[in-house]
């Protein structure tokens, strides 16, 4: 009798110690995948943030979701590549405005810069040098 106590007792303190976390964090990440929607900022298993662009949804494979981890760049992935939901849709500003701010003509106090990398002083320095 006192064998199977201890068996008993070592069984559950086994299960809520160990097993029910895990169970209760995968149920957890299937509601959050279940809820996800085109716009939610999600964090991969691979460690990257990205965001939901499109979610599609198959009767004999799994779900498909494209996220796109910075502009214009988009991975095809599963639901099974989502660690965790980081913002949902409706949190998010406009972080990933699709306006081109790289067309100002401000001054940012730096040299002119050519294709090459190089900027104008020292091209000047370097001539001057030679000359």
């Amino acid at each position: 009798m006192d064998v199977a106590f201890v068996l008993v007792a070592v069984l559950a303190a086994f299960y809520f110690i160990l097993l029910r976390p895990v169970i209760n964090q995968q149920k957890k990440q299937r509601q959050d995948i279940s809820s996800l929607e085109i716009g939610d900022e999600v964090l991969t298993t691979g460690g990257f943030y990205a965001i939901v662009v499109e979610i599609n949804t198959y009767e004999d494979r799994p779900m498909e979701i494209l996220l796109e981890v910075a502009p214009d760049v988009v991975l095809r992935g599963t639901t099974l590549s989502i660690a965790e939901i980081s913002r949902r849709a409706d949190e998010i500003d406009d972080e990933y405005d699709d306006t081109d701010d790289d067309d100002s003509d401000e001054d940012d106090g730096g040299g002119d810069v050519s294709p090459a990398g190089e900027s104008d002083d020292e091209d000047r320095s370097s001539s001057a040098r030679a000359g």
